[in-house]
């Protein structure tokens, strides 16, 4: 593995090198005095052992003093010291004759060294297009992952966001479709505290043709406040016109109906943009889910029409440069006919596409599929010679059981006076038989950190969850939401009480954010987890967990030596929220060691964050 400068943790034989290395406990006679080299490369060492296997594996490779990629390197020599963590000498054993693959490290076998040893390397050899001689040293420990910084999976993060519903400032009572009885929310600075708290990174609004009809100005004035406030929470914004209006199927009439919703989407953000003072509109959606609508699927030509027709008017307005287009929403059962559409048809006019994901909490692994089966997809494309386009979720969520012993499960829909409906996100079974919500449960939380985790480590660029908090579209009563709301509230109890889920997204949005990067890693487990990130200033965040719901160590390395790190926990106690889990140093080696809470998750950080909510 070769790095950047920042997480170099090699030493270069210099003066001051032969100094340490002569003060670390059993170091060779050897190391301490064989010449340095010319002084412009560097040894860069991690060492891996996962949670199964029976020895460790040494990687070495040369890069440049400032961490770039050396062409070719060869090691006449490699002696490997193994101390204990408290720097007893283990075993010292010299090897000859390492050559490493083209753009890959020498890998050594070390044998049954435990986690967390420490490792002292002292590689002779040649480096580089000129074979310059060379003699390094460098150190590490036996970890489980180790980070690498010069492999950037994921270029400009978009953040961990999550759906506003449009309408929360409004009763929603839409006279030309027949809405009544619906009732406004109370506290809304409550509410907005929550939101401006959280910090959420890609965050999904609706906008829809019902607003711009006579009589629905409370609609679009609610879309309004909606987007300022996701301004003052720093999010990145995507508007989604939620649907295109279909009137007819005359393609030619249906054209006419698509090109008014298209100026009416570009005039409103335009205003936006240049009279409100809004920043934070980052992309634009046209129709949720496309391939579940009959007339967009027999004909996806209209879809095409509808982006062009936006493109065009955003363009008009001097406004396309500043806005990416994304198109999909797509859902598993016909993203492959649409994905191909927009490969061959709409390459020159979308920035992105967009994937919708569910899964049942008794079925995780399904989840996992799902972003296989994308990601598979994504590789076909490509051996047709399509491009494809950055992928982030712009929907996701857990949802439970839906009925229980062959008898549906009925939830009171509190915007229809209590009517008893069927449920749509669904139940946890407890070990008693009872049900809770599976929204206001703690493995909703984990399975979506999960989630978070995966698809940024697949290199999707941006998650918004599906939704920030509880409010109506229309009459269908569906609650994913991380914030929930009552509407008869006891003395002292929350009008917007914050669920499980809240928390955990409250960490991933509060120690990273838009324009980081996800860094690649080396190393795996069956069931550990990890996450590394790198912001835009340097700082440095890693997310830990353990997908099989037990508790334990993960061991990191290839860390910038010495880098203190702060340690949240989310779960870490099974109340689902945030607790300060101290500091941990990654020392002389570079590496860290942290627990892990079952049922929970880590956050490293050098971010300095707000208390956590409480």
């Amino acid at each position: 593995m070769t790095k950047l400068a920042i997480f170099s943790k090699s030493v270069v034989l210099s003066s001051l090198a032969l100094l340490t290395a002569a003060m670390l406990p059993g170091t060779s006679a050897m190391a301490q005095t064989l010449p340095e080299s010319p002084g412009q490369y560097a040894l860069d060492v991690y060492a891996l052992r996962g949670t199964q296997d029976t020895s460790a594996k040494l990687y070495v490779s040369v890069t440049t003093n400032d961490g770039q990629a050396v062409g070719s390197e060869s090691f006449d020599s490699v002696n490997v010291q193994v101390q204990t963590p408290a720097g007893q000498l283990v075993s010292e054993t010299g090897y000859t004759n390492i050559v490493s693959a083209t753009g890959s490290p020498a890998v050594i076998d070390l044998g049954d060294v435990p986690l967390s040893d420490v490792v002292l390397v002292h590689a002779k050899g040649i480096a580089g297009a000129d074979a310059v001689p060379v003699v390094l040293n460098g150190m590490t420990a036996v970890t489980e992952f180790a980070v690498n910084a010069r492999q950037i999976v994921v270029p400009d993060f978009e953040g961990y966001g999550a759906q506003m519903n449009g309408y929360v400032y409004t009763a929603q009572n839409d006279p030309t479709r027949g809405f009544t009885g619906n009732e406004a929310p109370e506290e809304m600075s409550n509410l907005e505290s929550k939101v401006e708290a959280m910090h959420p990174g890609l965050s999904r609004i609706f906008i829809s043709p019902a607003a711009y009809l006579p009589g629905n100005q409370n609609l679009m004035d609610s879309n309004y406040k909606t987007i300022e406030l996701a301004q003052k929470a720093g999010a990145d914004v995507n508007i989604t016109w939620w649907f295109l209006t279909h009137a007819s199927n005359d393609v030619a009439t249906e054209e006419t109906y698509i090109d008014a919703d298209m100026q009416n989407f570009a005039t409103t953000v335009n205003d936006l943009v240049k009279n409100h003072g809004i920043t934070v509109i980052k992309e634009l959606t046209i129709q949720n889910e496309p391939d579940s609508v009959g007339y967009i699927k027999a004909n996806m030509a209209l879809y095409e029409y509808a982006y062009r027709r936006l493109d065009f008017y955003l363009k008009e307005d001097g406004i396309r440069n500043q806005i990416r287009l994304v198109g999909g929403d797509l859902v598993l059962n016909g993203q492959a006919p649409f994905f191909l559409y927009m490969a061959q048809h709409m390459d020159d006019v979308l920035d992105g596409w967009s994937e919708h994901i569910y899964w049942n909490y008794y079925d995780a692994g399904y989840m996992i599929t799902r972003l296989n089966g994308i990601l598979a997809y994504m590789d076909t494309l490509k051996s047709e010679g399509y491009n494809t386009k950055p992928l982030s979720v712009t929907e996701y969520g857990v949802r439970g059981y839906k009925t229980q012993n062959g008898v549906t499960i009925k939830d009171a829909d509190p915007y229809r006076n209590g009517t008893l409906v069927a449920t749509a996100a669904g139940y946890y079974v407890n070990t008693d038989g009872s049900l809770t919500p599976i929204n206001e449960t703690n493995i909703a939380g984990y399975q979506q950190a999960w989630f978070n985790m995966v698809s940024l480590n697949d290199g999707f660029i941006g998650m918004s969850k599906w939704d920030l908090y509880r409010a109506q579209y229309d009459f269908s009563y569906q609650d994913f939401s991380l914030i929930g709301y009552l509407f008869n509230p006891a003395p002292g109890q929350d009008r917007w009480p914050l669920r499980p889920a809240y928390y955990m997204e409250w960490l991933m949005a509060n120690t990273t954010g838009q324009h980081w990067q996800v860094l690649g890693q080396s190393g795996s487990s069956s069931a550990d987890l990890v996450t590394p990130f790198r912001g835009p200033n340097g700082e440095l965040t890693l997310f830990a967990m353990k997908t099989d719901e037990t508790a334990g160590a993960i061991t990191i390395g290839d860390l910038p030596r010495g880098t203190e790190f702060h340690v949240l926990v989310w779960n870490g106690d099974g109340s689902g929220k945030v607790n300060d889990g101290g500091q941990v140093n990654a020392a002389r080696t570079g590496t860290v060691s942290v627990n892990v809470p079952a049922g929970g998750m880590v956050a490293l950080t050098t971010m300095t964050t707000a208390a956590p909510p409480q």
